[in-house]
C-alpha cells in the first residue's frame, strides 16, 4: 500500500518531475546544497514549542545565544499564547487514514479539543507575510483537516459517530507575524470535496510511469531545485544556494491506527 503525505502532494503540484525523480526513482540529489541557518532555526523553534506544550516551563527552555531569531519568536508566542487553555491538548499530534487504497500521513504541530471542537494548529516561521488564499488551497490545509474529521471520533471519545466539518478549523500561527493568524473553517461540502480530491491524487502520485511526470513550465522554480541537473544538464556545475522554504522535509510517521469508520459514500476508511 501506497503512503502519501502533504509534502509530496506540494511536492508533485509544484513539479511533477520533481516528484518523479525523488519519490518515484529515489535519485540522489545530484548536487551539494547549501545548508539554509533558517531550516535549523525553523526545526529549534518547533522543538521549543512542543517543550511549552508538554509542561516545560519558560526558563527550562535552552536556546543557543546566536539563535536570536528563535528567542525573539519564542518571546512573542509567550507573549500571545495562541493556544490559550483548552480542554485537551496533543503535541505533535501524528494521525493517518487509510482512504481510496492509500495510506495518508500527518503530523499536526499541535491539535487543541475545545467543546467538541478540533483545532489543528500549524507553525511557520518564514518571514514572508501569509496570504490567505495559498493556504486556503493548500495541500497541508485539505489533507489535515480531512484527517482531522476522520479521526474526531477516536479523539473525541464518540466512537463511530462523526462530528460536524464545521466543529473542525485549521490554524496557521506565525512568529513573525503574530497578529496575521490563519483560521481556516472545515465545512461539509469541502470534505466532499477532498475526498474526491485525495481519489484523484491517490491515482496520480501511484503512476510509476515516467510520461505521467512532465517538467514545470514555471522555469523559474528549476533554478532552485536540487534535481535541475537532470532536466538542464549545462547547470551540473552551478553553485546555487538552495531557499529554505523550497525544502521538502521527509515527513513519514509512526502513525496511530484507530478503529474503520465508513465514510458517507460507503467507501472503506480505516484507521
Amino acid at each position: 500500500m501506497n503512503m502519501f503525505t502533504q509534502t509530496q502532494i506540494s511536492a508533485f503540484e509544484r513539479c511533477k518531475r520533481f516528484y518523479y525523480l525523488k519519490m518515484v526513482r529515489k535519485l540522489v540529489w545530484p548536487v551539494d546544497v547549501g545548508e539554509k541557518r533558517s531550516i535549523h532555526e525553523g526545526e529549534d523553534f518547533h522543538l521549543l514549542v512542543r517543550q511549552l506544550l508538554l509542561g516545560f516551563p519558560a526558563e527550562s527552555l535552552i536556546i543557543p545565544e546566536e539563535n536570536e531569531d528563535v528567542r525573539r519568536w519564542i518571546d512573542v508566542y509567550l507573549k500571545e499564547q495562541p493556544i490559550g487553555n483548552p480542554e485537551q491538548l496533543f503535541a505533535e499530534k501524528e494521525v493517518s487514514a487509510v482512504f481510496a487504497d492509500v495510506l495518508w500521513l500527518g503530523k499536526f504541530d499541535a491539535l487543541t479539543i475545545m467543546d467538541d471542537r478540533l483545532t489543528i494548529w500549524d507553525w511557520k516561521t518564514g518571514a514572508a507575510k501569509p496570504v490567505e488564499a495559498h493556504y486556503r488551497t493548500a495541500p497541508q490545509t485539505r489533507l489535515y483537516r480531512f484527517l482531522a474529521a476522520v479521526c474526531a471520533p477516536r479523539l473525541l471519545g464518540t466512537g463511530q459517530h462523526p462530528i460536524p466539518a464545521e466543529n473542525i478549523e485549521m490554524v496557521y500561527w506565525f512568529p513573525e507575524h503574530p497578529t496575521k493568524t490563519l483560521r481556516l473553517r472545515y465545512s461539509e461540502q469541502k470534505y466532499q470535496q477532498d475526498m474526491t480530491w485525495l481519489r484523484t491524487v491517490a491515482a496520480e502520485l501511484s503512476s510509476e510511469e515516467e510520461s505521467d511526470y512532465p517538467q514545470t513550465e514555471k522555469s523559474r522554480q528549476c533554478e532552485y531545485c536540487v534535481y535541475r541537473s537532470y532536466c538542464h544538464p549545462e547547470t551540473a556545475q552551478d553553485n546555487f544556494v538552495f531557499p529554505a522554504d523550497e525544502l521538502f522535509s521527509e515527513d513519514f510517521y509512526q502513525p496511530d491506527l484507530f478503529p474503520p469508520l465508513p465514510d458517507p459514500e460507503q467507501e472503506q476508511i480505516t484507521f
